[in-house]
């Protein structure tokens, strides 16, 4: 589970959900039917939320070997998460910790991490002010986010690679945010210093070397400018890094299908560097549609394309030198990036299948350079403070294709969770 995984989950997911607020469970206990004539009293919902998971999985091995630290066969996960506030104060704290074993070896692992932990001051109405952890998430595509600018050796453990998942269980960057809000649109700024340039695998390690290695900036606005419409356009830089320009669109296409744009442009990037991409500057998008159906099915159909990433023709000068192939595929995981330049991404779920509570959810990435594939599937059944999963993912691909060179071909998870 510590950043070694990352290397093999992440590479197979090449994502990053696009919801920039913080995802909640919501646990709504049995409403209780007083008689008429009673007054029910009122219920202030707790500050505090957590959930414990336990799960279990089976692994298929690949054919070849890949220098990654087998799965964890069972594990135990527990969040805690705290929001409350006190007059204009209001203070977040978010942590996971994750521990596993390994069948056969005996080997157990545990890592924290720990997402949010800040303070925010509202100044007036209109200007908020936060300090400390915070777990930034912009972006609005599904599958790959070019202006997820945080989201660089956040990932500590990775127990899905489901979008929501990947952005929401992972360490936030320290940071010092301004916000202004105005009818119709917003400004931010904000300033992540350089902390500690050492990650750490240890497992209660706040790991500010892997977030705050070197000082960075990001200015966002939007404005809406007629309809619906209201770009986000954001400007990141910083210490060591050239800036990059971002842009977040939707558009109401129809009732029930909207349209999405998020392109980012720059130079290089070690990433960049490692897959010897030709031109300096490099374009990054992600685009595509959502569409909800009648009956409650959300389909969403994404394009990506990461010019940062090893063109085909470097993609196979790679897979020739074995070291640099193994440095280059490592380097992109943690980054968070592509493998390669193209790819489709297509997503689906659809609550109360068959039954009520019944949850389905597919993915797959199909890859436009080398033809490999994942696909990922999972079955969710709700009560009012339990869920049970099952998860099934399989890699296909030639031997050192980006998803056949996974070291698992298929995984098959069973996951309950208990909400308190």
């Amino acid at each position: 589970m510590a950043r070694s995984r990352v290397t093999a989950l992440v590479c197979a997911a090449g994502l990053a959900a696009a919801h920039p607020a913080l995802a909640a469970d919501d646990v709504d206990g049995d409403a209780l039917r007083l008689a008429d004539t009673a007054t029910a009293a009122p219920v202030t919902p707790s500050n505090w939320r957590g959930t414990f998971e336990a799960a279990v999985a089976n692994y298929t091995a690949a054919n070849q070997t890949a220098p990654v630290t087998l799965n964890d066969n069972a594990r135990v996960s527990n969040t805690l998460s705290y929001d409350g506030t006190a007059g204009n104060w209001r203070t977040i704290i978010s942590n996971r910790l994750d521990a596993g074993w390994r069948a056969g070896t005996s080997q157990y692992n545990a890592v924290d991490t720990l997402k949010q932990a800040y303070v925010s001051w509202q100044a007036d109405p209109n200007a908020i002010v936060d300090v400390g952890r915070v777990n930034l998430r912009e972006g609005v595509a599904s599958g790959f986010n070019p202006t997820d600018f945080f989201k660089a050796s956040a990932l500590r453990s990775v127990v899905s690679i489901d979008p929501e998942s990947l952005r929401e269980n992972r360490l936030g960057s320290v940071m010092a945010r301004g916000q202004l809000l105005w009818n119709g649109g917003s400004m931010t700024a904000l300033v992540s210093p350089r902390l500690n340039t050492h990650p750490s695998d240890a497992t209660f390690d706040p790991d500010l070397g892997a977030t705050n290695a070197r000082t960075r900036f990001m200015l966002s606005g939007s404005q809406r400018l007629f309809g619906n419409l209201s770009p986000q356009w954001l400007l990141y830089g910083g210490e060591g890094i050239a800036p990059q320009l971002g842009v977040n669109v939707t558009t109401l296409i129809d009732d029930a299908t909207v349209g999405f744009l998020e392109y980012a442009i720059g130079r290089g990037s070690g990433v960049a560097d490692l897959a010897q991409a030709t031109s300096s500057w490099n374009s990054k998008l992600a685009t595509g549609v959502t569409h909800t159906f009648a009956n409650k099915l959300s389909l969403t159909l994404e394009y990506d394309y990461d010019g940062a990433s090893a063109s085909v023709t470097a993609w196979r000068a790679l897979q020739d030198d074995t070291s640099r192939y193994w440095r280059y595929r490592n380097a992109a995981s943690i980054a968070q990036e592509l493998m390669t330049r193209r790819s489709l991404f297509v997503y689906a779920s659809m609550p109360d299948v068959f039954v009520q509570h019944l949850a389905l959810t597919a993915m797959a990435r199909y890859n436009l350079d080398d033809h490999s594939y994942f696909t990922w599937l999972e079955a969710r059944y709700h009560w009012p403070r339990t869920d049970f999963a099952l998860q099934w993912q399989s890699n296909h691909g030639s031997a050192r294709s980006v998803y056949g060179a996974q070291a698992q071909s298929e995984i098959v998870q069973a996951i309950a969770t208990f909400f308190f």
